[in-house]
């Protein structure tokens, strides 16, 4: 029976190490992240190996057999024998800025600073580490330095180039490849972490190990990373130079990766988890962060992520262009790795708004197949790291870009003598994030300007108030017109507020499908809108989207003076239309505020989840006569 060798995989974070046990099949047996306890730490690699040695008590166990390890991590991050650090995104003086301006490394900036600022420790240290080798010094004591492949020189350093600064070559362990053994763990790792004496490699950067590990490793081959930053990255079979894009050289022998960089997208989700992880008085996870931003659609955690979707659609969509202007292979599948991969709505969401094919692959902590991808390699038994990458790594689970984001339409009720359809305008007769979050947001703006706080501060106060609001109300929702005479504003004022601010033509157009839907029904039932909204806004939704003539009708937030669901919007829809309840349909996109009161009524309604959704209203109701 063949042997199945096992990676002790581990990648130094940011803000916390990550470990997992991966076979050479690429089964992820187990895994564990561990986040630092002070990330502001100035001998935080000291952390590093805290938090390794008990995720090590964690995953080891005595049926599993460990055939090596690997070490990935952060970079340019320098750290000293002692343990200091300089992470890669500490700031560095201006000074420093302006003497390394010519340079292309990204180390040699970071060794002047670390000279500079931690003199006794540079002096008192015989080696200065980049992050992952760091551990991997401690684990062998053999001091190395690795060089992803030898393009990669000018972006890391060279005698030369060192000399010329000032910077002692002597402390800079010399060059290997990715794939290099550094030697068995000694008998003291053994004992004070608890690691087999096995072979430890050095997987080098995680921006190599997550491109080794989503197998972004042939022309075409696309990957989302996220961290504190993210990047879309596009392997490529030519480099090409153009303002607005990374190009690096591919671990893999003339290949290229070119990649637009989204800065700080994970470091602002995290400050907001930060933020909502003290109101709600517990510690988030991503997974919860993301999940709370999703339900809220007029949070500050759901403007986030549309921004942070908005970002990845432009990159991907800058991508392709310089693809197809260079005549680069494209793929129309982009493997996702990080925090943001955990979360499968997130993924539906990503993969809808940029209109890409999403995969995650063994894991969305892609650097430990990435280490196990080096290791593997480097033990021998694949003759490159494309050929390990393309053998162990494999998709688990795909989000389309062309599955609905919507929720799928619900028939709850249709009239047999069906004359008038009631319908919801906002997120009903039109689909756009985008205004939906803005025709809410721009009031919040206001309220939050008159009121002397930010806008952050008002949009988390409304949502921890909704959020609240519900858990006390048996699940059901609350209009942004009834949250805000809980904080003094009344009806009147709302009313105001959305006549003088909303602006749909900025955000919306004409949609002929729905222009041709409407002219349908028409012809045989009554069409009124009642809305939350007033009527001079709904009108202008009604005219950007060019069936403002087909619906004469309106019944507004102004016309009633009370917010749906109250009775009041809908006894006056009936009024003007002369119709009984049940001969009329509610068609809305929320079931507390748009049908649960009509159902109750004696009116038909169907749930949408979007315009797409409406469109296809004729053929039903067609049926259902036909029945």
């Amino acid at each position: 029976m063949e042997k199945i060798l096992n990676i002790l995989c581990a990648d130094i974070g940011t803000t916390s190490l990550k470990m997992g046990i991966i076979s050479q099949k690429g089964e992820v047996l187990c895994s564990v992240q561990k986040f630092f306890s002070n990330q502001n730490d100035s001998f935080l690699a000291n952390q590093w190996l805290l938090a390794f040695k008990a995720e090590c008590a964690e995953l080891i166990e005595n049926s599993v057999q460990i055939s090596a390890i690997c070490i990935s991590g952060n970079g340019p991050t320098v750290v000293s024998e002692s343990g200091r650090t300089l992470l890669w995104n500490n700031p560095l003086s201006e000074e420093i800025k302006k003497s390394t301006q010519k340079t292309k490394s990204l180390y040699i900036p970071q060794f002047l600073a670390f000279k500079k600022y931690f003199p006794d420790e540079w002096n008192a240290s015989k080696y200065i580490f980049s992050g992952p080798e760091f551990v991997v010094y401690k684990l062998t004591g053999n001091a190395i330095s690795v060089l992803p492949e030898k393009r990669f020189e000018t972006a890391y350093w060279n005698k030369t180039e060192l000399e010329k600064f000032g910077i002692e070559t002597e402390k800079i362990p010399e060059f290997v490849p990715l794939g290099h053994n550094a030697g068995n763990a000694t008998k003291a790792a053994v004992n004070e972490f608890g690691i087999p004496e096995v072979p430890v490699f050095c997987g080098g950067p995680d921006f190599i190990t997550a491109l080794l590990g989503t197998a972004t490793v042939e022309p075409g081959k696309l990957c989302d990373r996220s961290g504190s930053s993210e990047g879309i990255n596009l392997c490529a079979e030519k480099p090409v130079f153009k303002e607005g894009f990374r190009t690096l050289p591919s671990a893999i022998p003339g290949l290229w990766n070119i990649s637009v960089i989204i800065p700080e997208s994970g470091s602002i989700l995290n400050e907001y988890k930060q933020e909502i992880s003290q109101i709600e008085k517990k510690e988030l996870s991503w997974e919860e962060i993301i999940d709370y931003s999703l339900d809220d659609k007029n949070s500050e955690g759901y403007r986030i992520l549309c921004e942070l979707s908005e970002s990845v659609k432009n990159a991907v969509l800058s991508l392709k262009k310089l693809a197809q202007e260079n005549n680069l292979d494209f793929c129309s599948t982009m493997n996702v790795t990080g925090g943001q991969a955990k979360n499968e709505r997130w993924l539906e969401k990503k993969a809808f708004d940029c209109n890409i094919n999403l995969e995650v692959c063994n894991t969305p902590d892609s650097e430990l197949t990435g280490n196990a991808v080096v290791a593997l390699y480097g033990l021998g038994i694949f003759e490159n790291l494309q050929e390990a990458a393309k053998k162990i790594v494999f998709g688990t689970k795909k989000f389309s870009a062309n599955q609905t984001q919507t929720k799928k339409i619900k028939i709850f009720k249709i009239p047999q003598n069906l004359k008038t359809i009631i319908f919801d305008i906002d997120s009903t007769l039109y689909t756009s994030p985008a205004y939906a979050f803005e025709q809410v947001d721009v009031q919040l703006r206001y309220w939050a300007k008159k009121r002397g706080i930010t806008a952050r501060e008002a949009r988390n106060e409304i949502s921890e108030f909704r959020k609240n609001w519900t858990k006390q109300h048996d699940g059901k929702k609350i209009s942004l017109g009834n949250t805000l005479k809980n904080f003094g504003v009344t009806i009147q004022e709302s009313v105001e507020m959305r006549k003088n601010l909303l602006e749909p033509a900025n955000f919306l157009s004409r949609d002929e499908k729905l222009i041709e839907t409407i002219k349908i029904l028409k012809q045989k039932y009554k069409i009124i809108c009642v809305t939350n909204n007033p009527v001079l806004p709904a009108r202008k939704t009604l005219d950007a989207l060019g069936i403002s003539e087909l619906i004469p009708k309106i019944i507004g937030l102004d016309t009633s003076g009370k917010s749906k669901p109250a009775l009041e919007p809908f006894q006056l829809a009936l009024d003007e239309t002369d119709s009984k309840a049940e001969e009329c349909l509610s068609v809305g996109d929320r079931y507390d505020m748009d049908l649960s009161l009509p159902l109750e009524m004696g009116m038909g309604a169907i749930l949408v989840g979007g315009v797409s959704d409406v469109y296809l209203l004729p053929k039903i109701l067609k049926e259902f006569c036909a029945r």
